[in-house]
């Protein structure tokens, strides 16, 4: 009986240990990963579509982790220039074209700091005051729908160092999963824009499926509701405060997303699409984003 448990055991600690994924791709000093990037977007009634190129480059191992710089350029957008969504939707994917991110990550790939945040806000407020200015120029009743000021201080403040690095660890990129250990059925609570979220882990040989949905209950979003408006309009933010059970009521919250990872033999990212919708304050959201190693 004791013999027959012990191989029950241990046949079940290797199911187990099969099951498990660690997400930790190969480190060399000098790797350079080139990802070809494309997406569509519909949102506020405003569709683009755009093109990109992602290059990852390992300039630094040490024992405990690693340097590598990633840099977005090559950047495309197409969209209806007659309607000002576009425009602003269009700074957002390019503000910070042609800049190296240079992060610091532990030994599994995982990234853990920013190495210069300081230059990437400085230089990319500097693009973005330069497409607000063209912007403003060509829709000259733009100012009237949103003052620059209140604009600028929008797209800022995504310009963050906790929203650059939340990208990388929680977002769909070629590094988010590294320094993870996954298996079938395994969640994670992160937070998105403001939005507490959760997701589900989905594994099966080299690629892996993740499911993500809006995990907040009724007072945490009307608190979360309440914080995004006194940042982004405050002049409505008494107004929504005084009416938001009402609103609660008559209006959707929701957000999903669909991402499926598909990995190399040496652990680097292959291919990713993630699909996301969203609806929240009367406005809905689609987008997909595909990332594919260049061959």
């Amino acid at each position: 009986m004791k013999k027959t448990l012990l191989s029950a055991l241990v046949l079940l600690a290797a199911l187990v240990a099969q099951a498990q994924t660690k997400i930790a791709p190969k480190l060399e000093k000098g790797m350079k990963m080139t990802y070809v990037e494309t997406f569509t977007a519909d949102a506020g009634g405003a569709a683009i579509k755009g093109n990109s190129e992602s290059q990852y480059v390992v300039t630094d191992v040490t024992p405990t982790g690693a340097v590598i710089e990633a840099t977005n350029s090559n950047i495309t957008i197409d969209g209806d220039k007659s309607n000002p969504m576009v425009g602003i939707l269009s700074i957002a994917q390019k503000m910070m074209e042609g800049l190296p991110v240079r992060m610091a990550t532990d030994a599994d790939g995982r990234v853990v700091k920013l190495l210069n945040f300081a230059d990437l806000k400085d230089k990319s407020m500097k693009t973005v005051n330069a497409m607000l200015d063209k912007l403003y120029a060509e829709t000259p009743n733009l100012a009237q729908m949103m003052p620059r000021e209140a604009l600028t201080e929008q797209i800022g403040s995504k310009l963050t160092e906790e929203e650059i690095l939340a990208n990388y660890q929680n977002g769909n990129d070629v590094l988010s999963l590294n320094g993870k250990t996954l298996q079938n059925g395994a969640t994670e609570k992160y937070e998105k824009e403001g939005m507490k979220m959760k997701r589900m882990f989905f594994v099966s040989g080299k690629s892996i499926v993740v499911n993500a949905s809006l995990d907040m209950t009724k007072d945490e979003l009307k608190q979360a509701i309440i914080e995004q408006v006194t940042k982004e309009a405050p002049e409505q933010a008494e107004m929504i405060k005084q009416n938001i059970d009402m609103l609660m009521g008559q209006m959707t919250f929701d957000m999903k997303e669909k991402s499926t990872y598909q990995l190399q033999d040496n652990g680097w990212v292959k291919s990713i699409t993630t699909e996301t919708s969203q609806e929240m304050m009367g406005q809905s959201s689609k987008t997909r984003h595909t990332i594919t190693l260049k061959q």
